[in-house]
């Protein structure tokens, strides 16, 4: 057995993104009419990637959002997980509800929320009105305003009716562009949570952050901060900036910061779109690494059966793949029906998921090497450690830092504030 966390050290923590299918799949304790067992001498609850025991790898975090979690009725990877070796973040499902997906009205889902975190989770999201939902009809808000407003009511009722101290809460930071990202910090730092969740359109914007962290330091406005965690992104070039953040905020406020982020590839992508990552993606140009170096390499699977030869070896290395033939992953050989069925596409999440915390792992070696000629490493992951590092550890001016936009910003879309500027 692989315990992947154990080669992560220092590194910001990759958390993937469950969703509830797998979560009730691998806690199956045995085979059903509706199942079939994933290959010989493998279970379904091997697929467990959370139970310290499982002889294929162990990973021992994960985020899981309420908006499954508050309806999960059975047992779950997550209910079942053992508390003393696995870390949970629980997300509260905002755009799920704004969304439609939770028909809850929101001043009982907050209280949900906050029941099933308290319940299960060591940290948690506050329940917030994500700024997306004003481009979705469904939601019924078109005002900024109006998220604000009632995001800092949910904060002001989980403030006062949190009981479990030992959960670690983090304050949402939404926001269209830089204009409502700084409206919205400014209204909730005065709600001293344990930390924040990353959240819109600037959330990989890190020359952005890194400015609005540092002044909440030199303002004293950070001192309650234990965790920060960055949503929906798995990019291990990101991951590899984020490592740097959380080594520099660290050392300058002198006590351990945690800095977390996750994604739903593994479930949403390889589920849905038979899509699968083979690695971590290294090529070079010019003494350096390609700018599209530190992706993922993806592969697309058939999706229909009969297309592929199912004895053969499964060929992409993973402690599961290494076990299986392609028909083990895809039993389907009519060619006019899905070439797999429920056990396999979660097969394939968990091959994806051991592929994707193993490439992030690899990213932030290559990058620690810092090998100064030849690197794999691409220039703008190394200009950025370098802007992230310098900015944090010095008195360094912002005219300095701005120097570095370009690769700060390497991941992020681009917004434009209300005054129509790109700042």
């Amino acid at each position: 057995m692989i315990a992947l966390h154990q080669q992560r050290h220092d590194y910001a923590r990759f958390l993937p993104a469950v969703n509830n299918t797998y979560a009730r799949w691998a806690a199956r304790s045995g085979i059903s009419s509706n199942t079939r067992r994933p290959v010989e001498g493998v279970s379904l609850r091997d697929l467990n990637f959370l139970g310290p025991k499982s002889p294929l790898f162990h990973y021992d975090g994960a985020l899981y959002t309420a908006a499954f979690g508050v309806f999960d009725r059975g047992p779950t990877i997550i209910s079942q997980r053992l508390r003393s070796r696995t870390f949970l973040l629980g997300d509260s499902g905002g755009f799920s509800l704004i969304s439609g997906a939770v028909r809850v009205p929101m001043h009982q889902f907050r209280r949900l929320v906050l029941d099933w975190q308290e319940a299960n989770c060591d940290v948690g999201v506050a329940l917030d009105v994500p700024t997306r939902s004003l481009n979705d009809p469904r939601s019924g808000y078109t005002k900024f305003e109006a998220c604000l407003n009632d995001s800092e009511n949910n904060l002001k009722f989980l403030i006062s009716s949190r009981a479990r101290s030992d959960l670690l809460l983090l304050n949402v930071l939404q926001g269209r562009n830089h204009t409502e990202a700084r409206a919205w910090l400014k209204r909730v730092v005065p709600y001293k949570l344990d930390g924040y969740a990353i959240a819109g359109h600037t959330r990989l914007d890190l020359h952005f952050w890194c400015k609005q962290f540092r002044n909440m330091i030199e303002q004293n406005a950070f001192d309650h901060v234990r965790h920060i965690h960055f949503l929906g992104t798995g990019e291990p070039g990101f991951g590899v900036l984020l490592t740097a953040l959380k080594r520099a905020l660290s050392s300058l406020v002198g006590r351990p910061i945690e800095i977390t982020f996750d994604s739903s590839r593994a479930f949403r992508v390889a589920q849905a779109n038979k899509i699968i990552s083979l690695g971590l993606k290294l090529s070079s140009f010019r003494g350096t690494g390609a700018s599209d170096a530190f992706a993922f390499r993806s592969w697309q699977l058939p999706r229909d059966g009969g297309h592929v030869g199912r004895a053969v070896p499964f060929p992409f290395n993973s402690p599961l793949g290494n076990r299986c033939t392609v028909g083990d992953f895809m039993p389907g050989v009519d060619p006019l029906k899905p070439a797999f069925d429920t056990t396999g596409l979660n097969m394939l999440s968990n091959h994806e998921v051991y592929v994707e915390i193993a490439s992030i792992i690899q990213a932030n070696r290559l990058a620690d090497l810092a090998q100064a000629d030849q690197s794999l490493v691409p220039w703008h992951i190394q200009k950025g450690v370098e802007a992230i590092t310098g900015f944090f550890a010095r008195s360094i001016s912002d005219a300095w830092f701005d120097k570095f936009k370009l690769s700060l910003r390497y991941y992020a879309v681009d917004v434009t504030d209300m005054e129509g500027n790109r700042d």
